[in-house]
């Protein structure tokens, strides 16, 4: 009973505060609103009186005998100005007393919405005040709760003892009722271990795919010092060679700007309704056009309607062919493909009859930087880091990959979107956090 009265006591003065409030604001725009209405009624006067030769160098005055308390007195007020040496006078009887009778229907009004602010703003603030109410509440009963300290300083004990070196350390103090505890503080664990891990190899995976180029242009940049000016041959090997590279270093760097982005949630979905088979129509044309050393097959008779961005697939289907035409030889067919599957989910897929991949290579193509030997190596133009694009694109749709290789044979890479419907749902939901899909089929 006296925390509820407190409370009541406190939403009390908050909607007293909130009341004088309104009252100040409305008392300061009334006075504003009178302000206004003299001046541009004074302004109307004088300017249909003087035309063009209005300026607001005036003589003005204001008569006011026999002005009392009286409406209708109202009609003895004379405004005056002079120009040119002649005085000009007009009766503001009129617009005072329609000014008097709208200030006074809006003092009506506005004393109708203080007082209805009094009675029912201090429901509405407690109304607001009750999660914070039942907060103390909480907090006075835990208080009051006899607690076991040894316990708590078991468990304090059990985390401080964790070392950094040992992540595969966890608490465990064998107590049930602190199970659920202990749980979440190994569960936290385990995340801050994996994230760690990630980080360091990512970075391990940077340095290492930088320094090759770097060291690239810096022997061909010696080079050029040493014999570049007496050799045109070497001078041109050179500067092919750094060109080359810092085209890849450039590439490498935008890429990694990109997941960048989107591990911290920046790359922003355009979503719409989309005919996946007129967008692989689109790519599949593109690659017709610029690359004639493959055969380009399309499969996409249908209309597979998704709910997509389409700049984004787009982009994704760009790096399956991309990686298709890599590792394939030339003349050999890249099928494109647009269809519903047996879920009714929307699907598109690229195709080669390349090199195909390792059984134990596949789960982890994926992966920033990978890449499975002989089939993958930085002689082939890569960055390491397209297919992880590719990935993020799917996941951040809510979708999934389905892939299919064999060494010899070629690969079949699937990307698999969830119903439109769904998708805008899923969309939605998931316009803040990142919604990683694990569903993610591999076949050897």
């Amino acid at each position: 009973m006296p925390e509820n009265r407190r409370a009541t006591s406190i939403a009390r003065r908050i909607n007293a505060s909130h009341v004088w409030s309104m009252f100040k604001t409305m008392l300061k725009l009334d006075v504003l609103i009178i302000l206004l209405a003299v001046i541009f009624w004074c302004y109307s006067v004088e300017k249909n009186t003087l035309g063009s030769d209005w300026t607001i160098k005036l003589i003005r005055d204001v008569q006011t005998e026999g002005l009392t308390n009286n409406i209708e007195s109202f009609s003895s007020v004379i405004y005056t100005f002079e120009y040119g040496g002649e005085t000009f006078s007009a009766n503001a009887g009129i617009f005072l007393q329609s000014m008097y009778r709208i200030m006074y229907s809006l003092l009506i009004v506005e004393a109708f919405m203080l007082i209805t602010a009094i009675f029912t703003g201090s429901k509405k603030t407690d109304r607001l005040l009750m999660p914070l109410e039942q907060m103390s509440q909480t907090a006075e009963q835990l208080s009051q709760v006899q607690f076991d300290e040894q316990r708590y300083h078991d468990l304090e004990n059990a985390i401080a003892a964790i070392s950094p070196e040992a992540p595969e350390d966890r608490i465990h103090i064998g107590d049930r009722e602190l199970q659920g505890l202990e749980n979440a503080v190994n569960n936290l664990l385990t995340r801050l271990h994996n994230s760690y891990r990630q980080q360091n190899r990512f970075v391990s995976d940077v340095s290492h795919e930088l320094r090759t180029p770097i060291s690239v242009i810096q022997g061909y940049a010696d080079m050029l010092a040493r014999w570049g000016a007496e050799d045109e041959k070497v001078l041109e090997e050179s500067i092919n060679a750094i060109r080359t590279e810092a085209k890849h270093m450039q590439k490498m760097v935008e890429q990694l700007l990109f997941l960048a982005r989107g591990d911290a949630g920046r790359n922003q979905l355009s979503a719409k309704d989309v005919d996946l088979s007129a967008l692989v129509k689109e790519v599949h044309d593109e690659y017709e056009m610029i690359e004639s050393e493959h055969n380009w097959v399309l499969q996409a008779d249908e209309p597979t309607p998704a709910y997509a961005d389409p700049d984004l697939l787009k982009q994704a289907l760009r790096i399956l062919t991309d990686n298709a035409i890599k590792y394939s030889a030339k003349g050999t067919n890249i099928v494109f493909r647009a269809f519903i599957n047996d879920d009714e989910e929307p699907c598109v897929c690229v195709q080669d009859s390349g090199v195909g991949m390792a059984a134990e290579d596949i789960p982890h193509i994926f992966d920033r930087f990978f890449r499975s030997d002989p089939a993958r190596t930085r002689n082939s133009g890569g960055t390491g880091l397209g297919l992880s694009i590719a990935k993020w694109i799917v996941e951040r749709h809510n979708g999934y990959f389905n892939v299919l290789s064999r060494e010899g044979f070629g690969t079949r890479i699937e990307l698999v979107l969830p119903k439109a419907d769904k998708a805008k749902e899923l969309l939605q939901v998931s316009s803040l956090p990142i919604i990683t899909s694990e569903k993610s089929v591999v076949h050897s």
